[in-house]
């Protein structure tokens, strides 16, 4: 099956009463908008979507009077930032973006696949963090693919 659409978002779907199949994924993945893909069901899907589309948590494929097809994410090394205040959060964001690394962000912390280079710019930096194993579930803050980013080269 084809799927070159996203459907929605699963907390936009009724389920009762409807089997859940799960594509399971790792923040790489997402990125990637042109993929072959299996479910735990079993159905094979060719993801091919438009530019500027990506895959998220909770992505519906593909629904049908039985069954909906859900991207999930599967927990990774992750390293947890908690900044303490607003200049340790601005501080970590330049940093973490200046080194072209993903960051996922929530109200009260930043997860980055886990990385050892990573690791200890932040420590250097003194920041509150730990390593944890989680999905990157959070609002991805950059999506930089190649050089396509946007600041300014001298």
């Amino acid at each position: 099956m084809i799927i070159e659409t996203i459907l929605g978002n699963l907390t936009e779907f009724q389920v009762e009463d409807i089997e859940i199949d799960r594509v399971w994924l790792d923040h790489d993945m997402l990125a990637k908008p042109h993929q072959k893909l299996k479910s735990e069901g079993g159905m094979e899907l060719a993801v091919s979507l438009p530019h500027g589309e990506h895959l998220f948590w909770g992505a519906v494929l593909y629904k049908d009077e039985t069954k909906i097809v859900v991207i999930y994410l599967v927990p990774e090394d992750v390293i947890e930032i908690r900044p303490n205040v607003y200049m340790e959060r601005v501080r970590a964001a330049f940093n973490i973006e200046n080194m072209h690394h993903p960051a996922y962000l929530y109200d009260d912390h930043i997860l980055l696949p886990y990385d050892s280079i990573i690791e200890k710019m932040i420590q250097s930096m003194g920041l509150a963090s730990s390593i944890q194993k989680k999905p990157l579930t959070g609002v991805r803050a950059n999506h930089t693919h190649g050089h396509g980013h946007n600041h300014y080269h001298p």
